[in-house]
């Protein structure tokens, strides 16, 4: 397990952003390749930003949808 979050921009340190970063969370994607994991976001936007997540992770080879 794994947990993921984006920083707010210009927020404190360790606050955790509105929504997701897509372009952050793809590179995370591509730096993790080797690793299979379960990835539990911490965004303020749950909804919203779990469907940006699982856009960009459907075409990963890890992505199980259940």
């Amino acid at each position: 397990m794994v947990d993921y979050s984006s920083q707010e921009p210009n927020g404190l340190s360790r606050q955790h952003s509105e929504t997701i970063n897509t372009e952050d969370f793809g590179l995370f994607l591509k730096q993790s390749d080797p690793f299979d994991f379960d990835v539990m976001l911490e965004i303020k936007d749950k909804e919203k930003s779990a469907i940006k997540a699982i856009d960009l992770a459907i075409t990963d080879w890890r992505c199980i949808i259940s």
